[in-house]
C-alpha cells in the first residue's frame, strides 16, 4: 500500500520549526534568507575603532558570534546578554578570546562603573542613551546599528498585526540622533538604509519569525495558518517573499568638560537592491 504523501506546506512549517535558533546565528537558513546588509559596514567600523581603545563593551551580544568575528580585543572587553539561554554559549566562544560575559535581569543595564569604557558597540539591541553617556569616559565613542521601525513593513501586512513597541525612537536616523542627544552625547554621523531582502521557502520564514519575534509579534502556527498560506502563494509565484529591510547607524562620543553636544547631522538615506549573500 503506497505511503501517504505529506502536504510540502506542512512540510515546510514542520522544517521551519525543527530547525535550531540559538543566539544571533542565521546559519540555518544560509542562502535561503538573501539579505544583503547595509551599504556601510558595521563589522569594519566596530572592528577599527577596538584596535584604538583600551576598553570597550558590546550590548546584548547573543551567542557572542559577530563579537567574536572581531578579535583581538583590548586589555578590557566586556559583553553583556540578556537572555539566559545564550549567555552559557556566549561565555564558551568568548572566554578564550579574553572576553567578559555580563549576564544582565535588565538589559538596558551596562553594569559597569561611571566613566570607565572608551566604546559601547550596539548592533540591533535595544539601549537607554543615559546609560551609555554614564559608562562612556569623556571622548569615548557609542556605535549603534539599529533595525529601523519600517524593517520588513511587508510581513506585518501580511500577518494582520501592529509592530512590536520599541524602545527607541527608530522611526529614521534624525529620531533616534536626537534621543542619543538628548542624553548628552554628541552625534558624529548617521546613516540610514532601506533594501531589498527576501526569503526563497516558508521553512526559512517560520525559522525566521522565530529568530526575531518582535517582527511579527504573537506569531504561531495554528494562529497564523492563513497568513502562511499566502506567504506559500507568492512564493510559490515568484520564487520568493520579498521584504525591505530598515537600517540606522549613529556614531556619538561623549563630550568632554568644554566640549558642546552639538546638533546632530542631517542622515543620509538610500535605497539599495538585493544581491546574493
Amino acid at each position: 500500500m503506497p505511503s501517504e504523501r505529506r502536504d510540502p506546506f506542512d512540510s515546510s512549517i514542520e522544517e521551519g520549526l525543527r530547525l535550531p535558533v540559538l543566539g544571533w546565528d542565521p546559519s540555518p537558513i544560509r542562502d535561503r534568507w538573501r539579505e544583503p546588509g547595509p551599504p556601510w559596514s558595521y563589522r569594519r567600523m566596530a572592528r577599527a575603532r577596538l584596535r584604538r581603545v583600551a576598553s570597550a563593551v558590546d550590548l546584548g551580544t547573543g551567542g557572542g558570534e559577530l563579537l567574536a568575528s572581531f578579535a583581538p580585543f583590548p586589555p578590557r572587553m566586556f559583553a553583556t546578554e540578556g537572555y539566559p539561554p545564550n549567555v552559557p554559549v556566549a561565555r564558551r566562544r568568548l572566554r578564550p578570546l579574553g572576553v567578559e560575559v555580563l549576564a544582565v535581569r535588565d538589559p538596558l543595564a551596562i553594569p559597569r562603573p561611571d566613566a570607565s569604557l572608551d566604546l559601547v558597540l550596539d548592533r540591533h539591541e535595544a539601549f537607554d542613551p543615559r546609560e551609555v553617556h554614564r559608562v562612556l569616559r569623556p571622548g569615548g565613542t557609542f556605535l549603534t546599528q539599529q533595525v529601523g521601525g519600517r524593517n520588513y513593513a511587508e510581513l506585518r501586512r501580511i500577518f494582520g498585526v501592529d509592530p512590536a513597541p520599541a524602545t527607541n525612537r527608530l522611526a529614521n536616523a534624525r529620531a533616534l540622533a536626537s534621543e542619543v542627544a538628548e542624553a548628552g552625547l554628541r552625534v558624529l554621523a548617521t546613516r540610514e538604509a532601506r533594501y531589498a531582502a527576501r526569503f526563497l521557502d516558508l521553512a526559512a520564514l517560520v525559522w525566521f519569525l522565530r529568530f526575531a519575534p518582535w517582527e511579527v509579534p504573537g506569531f504561531s502556527v495554528d494562529r497564523d495558518r492563513t497568513a502562511l498560506r499566502r506567504a506559500q502563494r507568492t512564493i510559490d509565484r515568484t520564487g520568493a517573499l520579498p521584504v525591505t529591510a530598515h537600517r540606522i547607524l549613529v556614531v556619538a562620543r561623549r563630550p568632554g568638560p568644554l566640549e558642546p553636544v552639538g546638533p546632530a547631522p542631517e542622515p543620509s538615506e538610500k535605497r539599495f537592491h538585493t544581491r546574493s549573500v
